[in-house]
Order: C-alpha cells, then structure tokens, then sequence
C-alpha cells in the first residue's frame, strides 16, 4: 500500500468516526432502575465527562428516600493517543409510595458556565414474592423458585438475508449470582454467528411479573442469515454459580456457591430474499452504512489515470458486502476495484464492519469531468433502499501527451499553389538538389507517412471491444494479481494468499473465454477448459480451486503455497501458449 493510500485510508477512517469532533463536556444523570418495587433499592449516577466541574448541586429527592450517598469517584482513559475523563456522584434510593414520579435535575458549574441533568422518571410497583407457582407462569427458563431467570432475546424476529440480528441471552436473579458457564447453545443452522467478546452490559433493576430483578445480559451473538426461511433456535443451557451465606468457619470470609442449572426459551426467526428494485450501485449493504472518499489528484492528462479510495463502513454482512458499481462509466473506464483493508470492531452489542477499496479512473475525453462516488444500501428501520451520494470531483483533463502529433494527423494538408513563372537557379545556389535537400524532402515525405499511420492505428484502438482489450491484456492483470498472492504469502497471510491466487485465476479464464468470473462455478470452468482444448489442465486448476476452498473458508492451509503459486504461473503459461496455436 502505497504511503498516500494509508493516509488517505486513515482519513476516511477518522472521518467516517464520531473521533474528528472535539471532546465535548457532557453532563447526566443515569439510574440502574426504571422501574422498582416499592421500598425496594436502586441507584442514581450523576456523571460529568471531560471537564473538571465545581458547585455541584444534587436535586430534591423528596418524594424519594435517601439511603446512601454522596459517593464520588473518578475515571481517567487514553485510548489511541485520546484522553478521556469522568467524575460520577452517586446516591442510594428509596420510594415507599407507589406510581411514577420524577427526579428532578443535578447542577454543575465548568469555566463559569452551569450545566443541568434532565429529569429521571422512576416508576414504583406494588410487589409481590417469587414463588414456585410464580416461577411456573414464567415458563422454560426460570428456575423453580422464580429468583433466577433466563431468557433468549431477539433485536427483531424477522430479518433480511445479509442483516445483522442480534441474540441476547438476559439473566434475571434476585440473589448474588458469582458465575455462570453455558453448557450449550443453538446450531445456529442457515446464519453466520459471532460472539461478542468480553461484552460488558451494565445491569439494571426491573419489576417482571410484581418482583424486583437485577437484569444482566451474560452472553451476545451477532447473527448474519445466509439463507432465507423460517428457523428456531433452539434453548441454552447454562450452570450459575451463586453465593451462599458465610458461615463462621469460612476462610477469609470466602463464601460458597450453589449450582444452578437453568435453560433458556426457545426463539424463532423468519428470514427472507431483500425485495427487487436494487439501485446499480448497491452491492450487498443490508443494515446501517456510511461511506467516505477521496483522490489523488484533480489535474490529469488523457492518458494518464485518477486514483479513488473508497470506504465504506456499516453493520451488515461484511463478507457479502463488495465494492458498488459506481454511475460515471460515460466518463471513465474503470477498472476492477481492489480491496486495500478490512476491518471489524465491536461496536457496543454489535460487529461493525470498514472496507477500503481502490478504483482505478481513466478518462475517456478531455475537459473537466464532474462525478460524484455513491454507494446503496438497504436501510432495515425504513424498509426501502438508500443511496448516499459523496462529495463532488472535478478532474481537469488536458490532452495525452501524444495529442499533438495526433492532431498534426487530423488536419488537411494542403500543397502551394503552382508557380506561374520559371525561374532558373544559378550554378552558385548550392542547397537546391543537393544532398542535404534530398535527404530533407524524404524526412519529410516520411513524417508525413508516419502520422497517417498513427491516425489509422489510433482509430483502430478506439475501435476495439472492451472486452476484446480486456482478453489482451488478461495475462499481465493475472501476474499482478498472483504477485499480490505472493506478497501475502510472504506476510504470513495465507487466507489473502488464497483469495488473490484464485481471483487471479478466475478473472483470466473469464478474459481469455469472454465469460464474466462472479458467475463461474467450477462446472463453468470444467466446460470453458473442454471448449477451448484445455481438458488436460483440468486436474490441477480444479486442485487449485479445492485447497484455496479450505483455506478461505474452514481455515485449512495445505502448506504448499509456494508449489501452488508455481503451479499457477505455469498454468496461465500453459493456457497462453495454447490458445495463441
């Protein structure tokens, strides 16, 4: 990657981020309840970011009760060259009447100027005790006491092949649970699944069925459907660990723990084919998407081309996500993308997926030519396709710098018009019919004959298919790209190393046989090489294609890779030579 790819690659990384605004001073209030039951217990958190405050004043608690607090602490992080700070008052809470009432707003005072929370709105219910009766209305997944409870929990139940859905399995617990270990979960048949690592969910109160819970979310998967049709999933079964009380002997005030064994609901899913209509440049972007681009330069002649870095960055299925068709191909031949960088992170609950592309612009006329980079996406909360439109580019093209010759080639000429008298040169006049002037007029005749013919060969160019020049060019595209391989390779890569070698491969049968390669199956192939007389070299293409299958797709590398980056250069030899006879 070149050093003007990275930056630019950086840049629209920053941009496409929230990172790029200045750190604001951020002042709230947050509970760990909504909802309690009366004379129950929660907490209030008055949080203040990025500033140091002074004067802070707290609101009227009444009609609550104070049990505890003001407790203060502070918080300080730098995560990638950012500095972060937080400063939380927090207080313990009470409410003995039932309803909802309203906590009002918590002051602040930063560089002179006061900041003010919004109001919390907690709602009090009546309760009552878990019972065994309590916890059978509960169903699969609470325990036979109704003081523990798990539950599987969709973001939707129905969803689009390519969207990421979100599963979230929710322990609901009255008592001090320490640990917990899944013993199994669903298949997950017809989805791609990703867990959420090291998710920390802040837990909260909530009154469910007249009892007060402390809810805790203790396991995340992200779901991409593959398929379409309805599916279940099945329950989990998890062990908790939870805390007895001490007793006198106990070491250290070590505490015991109980096994239970509890088993989630079970949850059903309908998926289905994204509707017709696709805009041009939509290429696989189901959910929520963002994009950025950038140039390498504005100022060009005709034969030369523009450079455009293109990211974009959503929540859908990053392996069905290609890079779009971009709307300006009137202006530009544009060559196949490449894929400069990949990236997933963990965005809170859910997997957040940037790609970088390049595209490659080479101007078809002269002039200044306006486009605008877009890409299409479909929007799942508003149920319809989506086109977002980048920033305006103006190239200036001047003309090749083979353009003069050309356009001495496109004019007439025109011979003197004949002498109407004679005049006879002197025996003194030495250039007439001399050496030197011979040798000038064949210069001249010659130069002339030359720019017929390189008129006559630039109009046969223009003329030529794309397709054709394409099919001309397919063996330098295919050493590129397994050079490409190579370097993977080198880097320990093997997965990339993989990719590039069979795109490499696909992209020259589909040249050389003018077929187009994202429709090639390895029966496509098998015909193509029976076609063109190449049935021999069957074995090890088809070879060729299998181990790169194990390595993409189930992580099994052959160690091979440098016999197969051989094998693959002598096969594109062997077919060249064979289809030039």
């Amino acid at each position: 990657m070149t050093p003007f790819i990275r930056i630019v690659s950086l840049c629209l990384s920053l941009a496409l981020s929230m990172g790029l605004s200045a750190q604001e001073v951020n002042f709230y209030a947050e509970a760990d309840a909504r909802q309690i039951v009366v004379g129950n217990y929660f907490e209030v958190s008055f949080v203040l970011e990025n500033a140091q405050g002074e004067y802070f004043q707290p609101p009227e608690f009444e009609p609550f009760e104070l049990l505890s607090g003001p407790s203060r602490s502070t918080q300080m992080s730098i995560i990638n060259g950012r500095r972060s700070q937080k400063m939380t008052f927090s207080y313990g809470l009470t409410i003995n009447e039932a309803g909802k009432h309203t906590l009002g707003s918590a002051t602040v005072t930063v560089n002179g100027k006061t900041y003010k929370t919004d109001p919390i709105s907690i709602e009090a219910l009546q309760g009552s005790r878990p019972t065994a009766q309590g916890a059978t209305s509960q169903g699969q997944g609470a325990d036979d006491t109704g003081e523990f409870i798990i539950e599987a929990e969709l973001s939707q139940d129905t969803g689009y092949i390519g969207q990421q859905i979100t599963l979230r399995y929710v322990l609901y617990t009255t008592q001090d649970v320490r640990s917990y270990n899944f013993l199994n979960t669903p298949n997950f048949d017809g989805f791609y699944a990703q867990e959420i690592q090291n998710y920390r969910g802040r837990p909260e109160r909530v009154v469910k069925d007249g009892v007060q819970y402390v809810r805790r979310v203790i396991k995340v998967i992200a779901l991409f459907p593959q398929q379409k049709g309805t599916f279940e999933l099945s329950p989990a079964n998890v062990n908790l660990g939870v805390a007895t009380r001490r007793s006198s002997s106990s070491f250290f005030f070590n505490s015991n723990l109980k096994p239970v064994r509890l088993a989630s609901n079970a949850v059903e899913l309908y998926i289905t084919d994204l509707p017709r209509g696709a805009p041009a440049s939509f290429a696989g972007a189901v959910g929520d998407f963002f994009m950025g681009s950038a140039i390498d330069k504005q100022s060009i002649t005709k034969d030369d081309a523009v450079t455009l870095t293109y990211q974009i960055k959503g929540d859908g299925d990053g392996k069905m996500l290609k890079a779009p068709d971009q709307p300006y191909s009137d202006l530009f031949d544009i060559y196949d993308p490449n894929l400069l960088a990949e990236e997933s992170k963990v965005v809170g609950d859910r997997i957040e997926t940037t790609k970088t592309y390049e595209y490659l612009l080479l101007p078809k006329k002269e002039g200044k030519l306006s486009f605008r980079p877009e890409l299409s996406y479909y929007n799942v909360d508003s149920n319809k396709y989506e086109t977002i439109q980048g920033q305006l580019y103006t190239i200036n093209v001047a003309p090749s710098t083979g353009r003069q010759t050309a356009d001495l080639a496109d004019r007439e000429v025109t011979l003197p018009p004949p002498a109407t008298s004679t005049k006879l040169r002197s025996r003194d006049s030495f250039f007439f019919q001399s050496v030197p002037y011979w040798i000038a007029n064949g210069a001249l005749g010659l130069g002339l004959i030359g720019l017929l013919v390189a008129k006559q060969v630039k109009t046969k160019q223009d003329s030529i298919d794309p397709s054709i020049k394409k099919h001309n060019k397919a063996k330098k595209l295919a050493i590129a790209k397994l050079a490409t391989a190579k370097s993977a390779w080198t880097a320990g890569d093997t997965k990339e190393f993989y990719i590039q070698l069979r795109k490499g491969l696909l992209e020259y049968l589909s040249s050389k046989t003018y077929q187009d390669s994202a429709q090639m199956s390895k029966d496509d192939i098998k015909a193509l090489l029976s076609e063109n007389g190449l049935s021999d070299l069957e074995f090890d293409i088809m070879d060729i294609m299998t181990k790169g299958e194990m390595a993409i797709y189930a992580n099994m590398s052959s160690g091979t890779e440098g016999e197969i980056y051989d094998k693959a250069l002598n096969l594109i030899e062997k077919i060249e030579s064979t289809l030039k006879k």
